[in-house]
C-alpha cells in the first residue's frame, strides 16, 4: 500500500493522521522501534568472526527482534519489518539463506548486515558494513575505498535530507563521493519514503540516477524533501566500473504479501502458505526460514506466480571481486532538520588512500553540523535468546 491506495476503512485523512510526526504517540512507536534496532543490530556485529554460519547470524538476528517485540503493545501489530539480512562481498542486499544454502564467514570478507523491525506499523531500519578482520592491522586496498565512500556518502546524504532538496541533489552528492574513491552507486539500489505499514511510500531517492534518462524527464520525476517525513536512508556503493548489477545464483530469501491481488489457490502447499503468511507477516517482508517447513517453502513457487506475493531478488556486481558495501538509518525530516533514529555504529579499522578534496560540493556538505541523534531510550529487558539455535521444521511433503 502506498500513499495512494488507501482503502474505504482506512482513509486519506487517517492515514495522514497516522503519519503526522507531531503527534507524540506516533513519535513514540517510533522511538521504540528504533531503540529495538539499535539494541539488537550491533548484537548482531559482535558475532561477526570468521567461521560463523551466515545462517545461523541470520535466525539469531530474527530470534532477537521476535523475543524483543512480542511483550510489548500487545494489542497491536509489532514483529520484524525487515528479516535480518547478512549479505557478503559483491552481493548486494537481501541474503537470508535457509540452512541448505548457508556460507560460512572467512577472513577478509565484506559482511553487511541489515534488519527492520515495526511496532504498530511504525517502522525503523538499520544496515551496517564491517569486515572480517583477523589481524589489528587496518583493512587497506578496494575493501577500504568502498567502505569510506559508501560511509561518507550517507553522512552527506543525512545532512542533506531537509525540506526544500531536491532527491536528485542527494543522488549527485553521493555519485560525487564515490568518484573520490573510484567507486560507484550500486544500479537500482535507494533511500525510500516510509509510512506506517508501508517500506516504499514512493519519492525514492536513487543511489546512481539512470544516465539514459534526459534533463527534461529528470526535472519531470524529481522531487523535494518535505517536512513531517520518515525515510529509511540506503546508501550502498561499490568497487566495480559501472555500478551494474545482475540475478544472482541464490534463489530469493525474502518475500512480501501483495496486498492488493488475490486468488482461488488450488495447491495445498500454497494454500498452507498463503495461510502462514496471512496470520504471521501481514504486509511486512518475510524470510524462507521463518516458514513451518518444506511443504510450507514449496506453495511459495505458486504464490509467485499469481503474484500474491513479492520477491526480494538476491542481486550481486558482474564480477566476483567486486565488493559492496551498505550503511542504512531511518531518518526523521523535522522543520529544525533530520533526526537520526538508528544509531550509526562503529566503522570497521579501514585505511583508504583516497579523500574527498577540499572546497568540493561534497566537501562542503559534510563540513555542516551533523544531524541530531534522537534521544537515548531507556534499556530493554533482556530477553533469552542463544546463537545457533535452529528451529524444528515440519519435512513431511506431500506431493500435489
Amino acid at each position: 500500500m502506498t500513499d495512494m491506495e488507501v482503502t474505504p476503512l482506512y482513509t486519506p485523512t487517517k492515514f495522514a493522521l497516522d503519519n503526522d510526526l507531531v503527534d507524540p504517540k506516533v513519535l513514540e512507536k517510533y522511538l521504540l522501534s528504533a531503540n529495538i534496532v539499535n539494541t539488537i543490530l550491533p548484537v548482531v556485529l559482535s558475532k561477526v568472526s570468521a567461521g560463523v554460519s551466515v545462517h545461523d547470524l541470520c535466525q539469531y538476528g530474527d530470534d532477537l527482534l521476535e523475543a524483543h517485540t512480542v511483550t510489548i503493545y500487545k494489542n497491536a501489530e509489532r514483529g520484524i519489518a525487515l528479516p535480518t539480512c547478512v549479505t557478503i562481498n559483491n552481493h548486494v542486499q537481501y541474503f537470508s539463506p535457509l540452512l541448505e544454502n548457508d556460507y560460512t564467514l572467512k577472513p577478509n570478507d565484506l559482511v553487511k548486515v541489515e534488519l527492520g523491525v515495526h511496532v504498530d506499523g511504525y517502522i525503523a531500519t538499520a544496515a551496517h558494513s564491517t569486515i572480517v578482520n583477523t589481524t589489528s592491522e587496518p583493512i587497506t586496498g578496494r575493501a577500504a575505498d568502498v567502505v569510506c565512500a559508501t560511509y561518507f556518502a550517507y553522512e552527506a546524504a543525512m545532512r542533506m535530507l531537509k525540506p526544500g532538496v531536491k532527491g536528485s541533489e542527494i543522488s549527485r552528492v553521493i555519485s560525487e563521493i564515490g568518484a573520490y574513491y573510484r567507486c560507484k552507486p550500486v544500479q537500482g539500489t535507494f533511500s525510500s519514503l516510509m509510512k506506517r505499514f508501508v517500506l516504499r511510500a514512493g519519492k525514492d531517492i536513487e543511489n546512481k540516477l539512470n544516465e539514459e534518462v534526459t534533463l527534461k524527464e529528470l526535472e519531470a520525476l524529481d522531487f523535494e524533501i518535505e517536512n513531517n517525513q520518515v525515510y529509511q536512508l540506503n546508501i550502498v556503493m561499490t568497487t566495480s566500473e559501472d555500478g551494474r548489477v545482475k540475478t544472482a545464483e541464490e534463489k530469493p530469501f525474502i518475500y512480501q504479501r501483495n496486498v492488493n491481488t488475490s486468488y482461488q489457490l488450488k495447491m495445498r502447499s500454497a494454500r498452507i502458505a498463503f495461510s502462514e503468511i496471512n496470520n504471521q507477516h501481514s504486509v511486512f517482508p518475510f524470510s524462507t526460514r521463518a516458514l513451518s517447513g518444506n511443504q510450507a517453502r514449496l506453495g511459495l513457487v505458486s504464490l509467485s506466480t499469481h503474484d500474491l506475493i513479492t520477491p526480494y531478488t538476491v542481486m550481486r556486481t558482474l564480477l566476483p571481486s567486486d565488493l559492496v558495501a551498505q550503511f542504512k538509518s531511518t531518518v526523521l525530516v523535522l522543520p529544525e532538520g533530520p533526526m537520526q533514529l538508528t544509531a550509526s555504529q562503529p566503522l570497521p579499522y579501514v585505511h583508504s588512500q583516497y579523500c574527498i578534496p577540499q572546497s568540493t560540493t561534497a566537501a562542503l556538505v559534510l563540513s555542516t553540523a551533523r544531524p541530531k541523534q534522537a534521544k537515548s531510550q531507556k534499556p530493554l529487558p533482556p530477553v533469552q535468546v542463544t546463537m545457533g539455535e535452529r528451529r524444528a521444521q515440519v519435512e513431511d511433503v506431500e506431493m500435489e
